[in-house]
């Protein structure tokens, strides 16, 4: 059931299923432009490291601009995630933006707060290499800072190379089978 005031997408059936560690089935499906009070209610329960972990900066929403240019299929793919039991809750985001190099796409990744650490991000972190062929890529760069050891731990784990620091932030990137 949509929350008060929010204008959240209706519930779609299909979608790629995600068991977590602790049992809870979720479903990832392609975002749209209707999910995004959705997503900036997930945005409003992510605590700040969390959302400066994602941006880099502590953002507290996404503008209609900005959700816009996330969702445009000329610019990438986006996913949002939702328990199979509640299609209006989102509780991730998943982008895969193209970057000036064709061969290469940009992951964004923010998990809700009370959904870390069940294996969600290891899971669409690997949906979303699966999924990069469909825009042409061949290596995913993953942008994050230095302290965002679930991030660091899930890159590692999927086989990230070329570690480059640069202040507080480490360029990693993924290979895509």
């Amino acid at each position: 059931m949509p929350t008060s005031g929010s204008a959240a997408a209706p519930p779609r059936a299909a979608g790629h299923l995600i068991r977590t560690r602790t049992g809870q089935t979720t479903v990832t499906r392609r975002a749209s432009e209707a999910d995004r009070d959705a997503v900036n209610e997930m945005h409003a329960r992510c605590c700040l490291e969390s959302r400066y972990s994602r941006y880099q900066a502590a953002r507290r929403d996404l503008s209609a601009a900005q959700f816009g240019h996330l969702v445009h299929p000329d610019r990438g793919l986006s996913w949002v995630t939702h328990p199979a039991d509640c299609p209006y809750l989102v509780i991730a985001v998943a982008n895969l933006m193209r970057t000036d190099d064709e061969r290469i796409g940009d992951l964004g990744l923010l998990v809700e707060d009370a959904w870390q650490s069940r294996g969600l991000g290891s899971a669409l972190t690997r949906y979303t290499i699966a999924q990069a062929p469909a825009l042409g890529v061949h290596a995913i760069s993953v942008m994050t800072g230095r302290d965002n050891r679930r991030m660091l731990s899930i890159c590692r784990t999927l086989g990230a190379h070329s570690p480059r620091a640069s202040g507080t932030t480490i360029d990693l990137t993924l290979p895509v089978a």
